[in-house]
């Protein structure tokens, strides 16, 4: 969505006027002409259109329709009423946790998000410690156990079908998103002030990883294509700072959550996966000629996938400002001993468990595929002759070249045998 929209408020004793400028809105047939108000902003949301319009005095919360609507200019005129008892007391900002990039924000989230999502809808009343902690829980209960144990192993046999080695280049930022991401650094001044005067970096750039092994996460699940269906999904989903709201403060608890998160909630569940996804990251990292433009897009990737569906907040309150962030305040040498300490740090965090149980599930579904596949092969020795009595019967004198196809054959119809294996245990469980 285009948070390019130009808009006036004033204010008399008892109302505040905002006007919209909505040029690419056809005003005649747009029915869903909505101000949500709260306390200190009101939020217009109306593709292409997603705008937050600070109030310097407390609205009352709720649903404004338009006063007018001015067809010719394109502008639609919107009375909010004043809440006049919290205007004269403002309502402390220690009661409220702030959120978002930096923690620059505040206040309740100017849209719903969707449950399916798994969203923190509230962050403004949670602490940190408080998001990490509910997030953690709903990491458990989401677990499913089996889906891990079926995805860890048809990985071993074929990769859950995966094109894992297709990897495009490094690319630089495209023309238009070299326009567009000028565009977005050159608005806001205030915001741009705010993040060239950052002081603690490392929390803002372990957020910034944690976004970006999201994207790292789609990309090698989707061919490295933008997929309309699901990029948004698996990006907001896989990332805990774009879930929870969450801040890390070291690479050890980033790794973790990005493993934990990268089993639980995408179609694809498999650590073997995840640790591509590291190194990948890392290696497209180092092999970037222009870090600068590297990072700008990938947060693209990111922003493409979002700004069109009931992610596009996120848009606003986390991947423009870090696009800004990557031009305006990039801490190189800081970017480059992330790197090195995700290096060191994986071989770590890798092989131990999520913490969910899932090694005794894996173990079993093992055990169960080797039980049924020994049972088949006992019966099927039973009916048949030995692959060596049959050769000796027709006394054929296979070339190397028979004997390659037959394995392969072999290796095809096992391998097909094991999926089978896997669907009657999914089945029947």
């Amino acid at each position: 969505m285009d948070d390019n929209l130009k808009f006036t408020v004033s204010y008399d004793s008892q109302h505040a006027k905002i006007v919209l400028d909505l040029p690419e809105l056809d005003l005649e047939h747009e029915s869903d002409l909505v101000l949500d108000v709260f306390p200190h902003e009101s939020v217009f949301t109306a593709p292409p259109y997603h705008a937050r319009i600070p109030l310097e005095r407390a609205g009352k919360c709720g649903k404004v329709l338009p006063e007018h609507i001015d067809y010719e200019k394109s502008s639609v005129t919107f009375r909010v009423p004043l809440d006049i008892a919290t205007s004269s007391k403002e309502t402390s900002s220690d009661s409220t946790f702030p959120y978002g990039f930096g923690l620059l924000y505040n206040g309740p989230l100017s849209m719903d998000t969707s449950q399916e999502l798994k969203s923190l809808s509230n962050p403004e009343l949670h602490s940190l410690p408080d998001r990490m902690a509910s997030m953690e829980a709903a990491e458990k209960a989401d677990f499913s156990a089996d889906h891990y144990g079926m995805d860890y192993i048809q990985f071993m046999i074929d990769k859950l079908g995966l094109k894992l080695s297709d990897l495009s280049p490094v690319k630089s930022l495209t023309d238009e998103q070299r326009y567009r991401a000028n565009a977005i650094i050159g608005e806001k001044p205030k915001q741009r002030e705010l993040i060239k005067s950052i002081s603690e970096h490392r929390p803002v750039m372990l957020g910034m990883f944690d976004i970006l092994l999201a994207i790292a996460y789609d990309r090698l699940t989707n061919n490295n294509e933008l997929n309309e269906a699901n990029s948004h999904i698996n990006i907001q989903r896989i990332s805990a700072t774009l879930s929870y709201f969450v801040e890390f403060s070291n690479v050890e608890a980033l790794l973790r959550s990005f493993y934990r998160r990268s089993c639980t909630y995408p179609f694809y569940r498999n650590k073997d996966l995840t640790q591509l996804c590291v190194e990948t990251l890392i290696e497209r990292i180092r092999a970037a000629t222009n870090r600068k433009d590297w990072l700008t897009t990938e947060l693209f990737h990111a922003y493409e996938a979002f700004k069109t569906t009931d992610c596009a907040i996120l848009n606003h309150y986390y991947i423009k400002d870090y696009i800004r962030y990557v031009e305006l305040a990039l801490d190189d040498a800081l970017l480059l001993r992330i790197v090195e300490e995700l290096e060191e740090t994986l071989p770590e965090v890798h092989p131990e468990p999520l913490g969910f149980g899932e090694e005794n599930v894996v173990q079993r579904l093992l055990k169960d595929v080797i039980t049924q596949d020994s049972d088949s092969y006992a019966t099927d020795s039973d009916d048949y002759e030995s692959p060596v009595s049959l050769s000796d019967a027709s006394g054929a004198d296979d070339d190397e070249d028979d004997d390659d196809d037959g394995t392969s054959s072999q290796k095809q119809l096992s391998n097909e045998n094991v999926l089978e294996k896997l669907m009657n245990l999914k089945l029947s469980s």
